[in-house]
């Protein structure tokens, strides 16, 4: 019997990539092994927090505390580089990709949506309900969401927020960004800070081009953005956000 012919369904699709470099290796691989072909557009640097020590004396005041709530991979490893624990025993991820992180980074997680990932799961999940009196230290990025700090406050939870890293927007000439998205069939982001860097750095000249171009978002909470926005195709949604989730979107019919 003859070997099954490998299927490509990615074939031919030029797929424009934005993910902060350290993270858009392993996406550009998949899509390159279904056939697609990748084009690397980083819109973000991920860097470290610029007050490391004050972060530090902060994450050390915590130690204790009820549990420490991590909003995304970027800050479980940024936490990480900060401090090497002990960390307190309860601890919550917005989703699996952040949870994989506290895995690997040697720490059990407590709590974590067993779907999506965002901070209305987390706050749906029973550890979260009866909380007041408790003491809470949300790690995230910097001009991240208020919502999950906000709710458990609302609850009676005493919180405080340690912004262990930041996004920094990257430049680029039109030309350069023109170019891209005349390439790129599709476009995948991962953020609404994403988003609104490739928006604003649209030269008007192409913003109608860039305006009719299929998108892959994480959450519906960006779609909405992608929409006041003037996009003109619905956008695919990658949620829970993962690798698997992208390319899941990106196969789907373009009919559909």
């Amino acid at each position: 019997m003859s070997e099954p012919v490998a299927t490509q369904p990615l074939k031919g699709l030029r797929v424009l990539v934005t993910r902060p470099a350290h993270q858009a290796e392993n996406p550009c691989r998949l899509i390159e092994a279904q056939g697609g072909v990748p084009i690397r557009l980083p819109l973000l640097s991920i860097e470290p927090a610029a007050q490391a020590a004050a972060l530090l004396r902060q994450l050390d005041a915590a130690r204790h505390w009820d549990g420490w709530l991590f909003t995304s991979a970027n800050a479980v490893r940024h936490a990480i580089a900060l401090d090497r624990g002990p960390w307190p025993a309860f601890l919550a991820a917005v989703g699996a990709a952040t949870a994989a992180a506290l895995e690997a980074g040697g720490h059990e997680v407590r709590a974590a949506p067993v779907e999506g990932a965002s901070a209305e799961a987390l706050l749906a999940l029973p550890e979260f309900q009866d909380v007041a009196g408790k003491r809470f230290l949300v790690l995230t990025g910097a001009g991240g969401l208020p919502q999950l700090q906000d709710t458990l406050r609302a609850r009676g939870a005493q919180v405080d927020v340690a912004e262990v890293y930041r996004r920094v927007p990257l430049p680029y000439e039109a030309a350069a960004l023109e170019e891209a998205l005349a390439r790129a069939q599709v476009i995948v982001l991962t953020s609404g800070e994403a988003l609104a860097q490739l928006h604003r750095l649209t030269p008007e000249a192409a913003r109608k081009k860039l305006l009719s171009r299929q998108l892959v978002l994480p959450s519906r909470r960006v779609v909405e953005t992608a929409l006041e926005l003037g996009f003109t195709r619905p956008p695919r949604v990658a949620e829970p956000m993962s690798d698997a989730a992208i390319l899941r979107c990106l196969g789907e019919d373009p009919s559909s």
